[in-house]
């Protein structure tokens, strides 16, 4: 820093947004942030080894390659920009972090407007009118949307099958000329009834990402006994409406697994167990966040990993991280990223992943897949059997407009079950 007031005046507005309000309930955040700021204020920005060790834990032996502290803070960096994209965007002056720096820096708006500029990801077209926006949110009702939907596919098909010559793709001849069970895992979410006073009935539904199951919610009343007076186990999840029209988009492709002599399944996340692992052929169709059990070897042995979130994907092999747009105006284009996989189960079965960070890129991954003019896009990597595929995805809102290829690969089926031995089948 230049001198003692500027000191004081970036230690003011660092003390005001650095808590909970603006970094959110991630202890790594605040250590980071507590950290850089620290070294800042004393004229010392650290090394990466240095966050590394002293923030994280690691040790001089893993070396610069370790990819957590550059995750961290581009973590950091995407929560003070949404800050200031919302509650802050009043403020004259505004705490960054310069693009390849681990120091902060108190800059005039216009001129961190201009600094925070985010080059490494591809450009989005502009801003397009928003259609009318679909619901966010559904409830699971059980059976009853997907059950329509499975007979409704099954019956177009009794005549015709123009959908042939995609199933014949090398993406999806291998799950289609399986002959073993099939289960579709949508990617639900556990919600609390929350009420204002003990005792009363609860007036609102809540979803705490810290809580995912009825076990969490056990386990929060045992650390913290005066929640049971505000939270309410109701034993309810939702679904995300986009996974009900992704559904609708790849059921027509699925119908002849569908109308088989072995048994199909349609199984939320939520009550998806270990056991199934190894019983049959599994679809997972949901976000990104809400793939549970099947999370660890969806991202095992993969040049592609969650970033502090299941909004950031962080590219090993180009050393990128990838990170969603924060929701905002719904009339602007906003940049997602869509994820699909074809993966070996532990039992010589197949495993496909189409999701998404949002709604408009799971969207976009079920249309990439039940078109043939966009599954050829995959069919280079699909050909020696197992693959994986990262689509950039603008849209408005809701909707999806259009997904850009990252990169398309093989997905090797070494060590993808090493770590998985032992599951007990809880999300």
């Amino acid at each position: 820093m230049s001198n003692n007031d500027e000191q004081d005046r970036l230690r003011l507005v660092a003390e005001r947004i650095g808590g909970p309000a603006v970094l959110g309930r991630s202890r790594t955040l605040q250590a980071l942030f507590d950290y850089l700021l620290d070294r800042t204020l004393r004229n010392e920005p650290p090394k990466e080894i240095e966050i590394a060790m002293d923030v994280f834990g690691r040790s001089q032996a893993d070396g610069p390659g370790d990819a957590s502290v550059r995750v961290q803070v581009h973590r950091l960096r995407r929560k003070l920009e949404t800050y200031y994209a919302g509650d802050g965007r009043k403020d004259d002056e505004r705490l960054i972090l310069p693009k390849g720096e681990y120091r902060f820096q108190l800059v005039a708006a216009a001129e961190a407007m201009t600094q925070l500029a985010d080059a490494d990801l591809p450009s989005a077209p502009a801003a397009a009118p928003a259609r009318a926006g679909r619901q966010r949110w559904l409830f699971l009702l059980t059976g009853l949307l997907v059950g329509a939907t499975l007979m409704a596919a099954a019956l177009q098909f009794w005549t015709r099958d123009p959908m042939a010559p995609l199933r014949a793709s090398a993406v999806w001849q291998p799950l289609i000329a399986s002959g073993r069970t099939l289960s579709i895992v949508t990617g639900d979410y556990y919600i609390v009834g929350e009420r204002d006073k003990p005792g009363a009935d609860p007036t609102r539904l809540v979803r705490d990402f810290s809580i995912n199951s009825r076990e969490d919610l056990a386990e929060l009343f045992m650390r913290d006994p005066a929640l049971r007076d505000r939270y309410v186990d109701l034993n309810l999840y939702y679904l995300p409406v986009s996974t009900a029209y992704a559904m609708k988009a790849l059921l027509p492709v699925l119908a002849p697994r569908l109308g088989g002599r072995r048994p199909s399944f349609v199984v939320p996340s939520s009550r998806f167990t270990a056991s199934r692992l190894k019983d049959g052929d599994i679809v997972y169709v949901g976000l990104l966040s809400g793939l549970g059990l099947l999370s660890e070897p969806a991202f095992a042995n993969s040049r592609f990993a969650p970033g502090g979130s299941y909004d950031e994907i962080f590219d090993i092999k180009t050393n990128r991280l990838y990170a969603a747009d924060p929701p905002g105006d719904q009339t602007l284009v906003r940049r997602n990223y869509a994820y699909i996989a074809h993966l070996p189960g532990p039992n010589g079965n197949h495993i496909f992943i189409v999701a998404g960070t949002r709604d408009p890129a799971l969207l976009q991954a079920a249309d990439i897949l039940s078109s043939r003019d966009t599954v050829r896009q995959l069919e280079a990597a699909a050909k020696g059997g197992y693959f994986e595929a990262l689509f950039a995805v603008d849209g408005v809102g809701e909707d999806n407009l259009r997904g850009t290829l990252i990169a398309a690969a093989p997905r090797s089926p070494d060590g993808i079950w090493d770590a998985a031995e032992g599951a007990d089948g809880r999300k």
